[in-house]
């Protein structure tokens, strides 16, 4: 609509790829109708320049969503423990596993590998967030709520924790499992080793504190071993996170207010220097 309608349209997070997601298509269409970009890595802002956008309208700027999660008054450590019914003093994970939307069929299959590994790891806590409204999403939540009815002793479910919540967890706890892209941008800066398991965050840039592993319970069992075990260091610098910059917020705002709308409507296709 805002196309239709020459309504100049930012663009956040453009550039990234997820190649087993159809949010990888999504994505790149919209830069391809947006005027003005704000990545989150300089490989990304790269990337929307290889797609045809004028380098002076992208602009590296960190993921803004840690900002945001940043500004947020975290809840206490006796308060989510009384909400969650579970004690941090226990080795705690979470799990978020969404559906692979270009590999149908697979992600019920995949998620029971999981569920496996965690059946033969009874001495952790287990917080599950529930997965989103993709193909394959009730199986899984139905898989969850199975997997928590059996373990209700040391399983959770949220069905959406909110940013809040979320980032609180996240200071609370020892790992972050499954495929969401929080475990690659935001658990880093949480301090947190991340499981990164199958396909969905393929192309994803990664902080060195992300483990990927194939949807195998034997191979998910030697990751949760590699990252929880108590010889394992487990002080993670959120420095190393190449999503965090710092004050992306701040920056886009800058941008933003600064910019001509008027002389954003796109005119032509930047086409890159050639090589030769």
């Amino acid at each position: 609509t805002a196309l239709v309608l020459a309504i100049p349209i930012a663009h956040i997070h453009g550039g990234e790829t997820t190649r087993a997601a159809f949010d990888e298509a999504i994505r790149h269409s919209i830069t391809k109708m947006a005027h003005i970009h704000f990545t989150a890595t300089e490989e990304y802002r790269r990337r929307v320049i290889q797609l045809g956008e004028s380098p002076d309208r992208v602009f590296n700027v960190g993921a803004p969503g840690l900002d945001n999660i940043r500004a947020l008054d975290p809840v206490s450590r006796q308060e989510l423990e009384h909400l969650l019914g579970l004690s941090f003093d226990r080795r705690t994970i979470l799990v978020t596993w969404h559906p692979v939307t270009l590999e149908p069929g697979t992600s019920v299959v995949d998620f029971g590998e999981i569920l496996t590994a965690l059946d033969r790891n009874p001495d952790l806590n287990v917080i599950f967030t529930k997965a989103n409204a993709d193909n394959e999403g009730r199986e899984i939540n139905q898989a969850i709520d199975e997997f928590v009815k059996k373990n209700s002793v040391r399983a959770v479910v949220v069905a959406s924790m909110g940013r809040r919540m979320y980032w609180s967890v996240l200071m609370n706890i020892d790992c972050v499992l499954g495929n969401s892209s929080s475990g690659i941008i935001e658990a880093p800066s949480a301090g947190i080793p991340t499981i990164n398991i199958g396909a969905r965050q393929e192309g994803r840039i990664r902080a060195s504190s992300v483990v990927d592993c194939p949807p195998v319970a034997v191979d998910i069992e030697k990751a949760i071993a590699a990252v929880m075990g108590d010889e394992c260091d487990r002080v993670i610098d959120p420095a190393s996170n190449p999503y965090d910059q710092g004050g992306a917020s701040e920056l886009i705002s800058e941008a933003v207010s600064s910019v001509d709308t008027t002389a954003l409507i796109k005119k032509h296709f930047y086409d890159l220097p050639r090589s030769d």
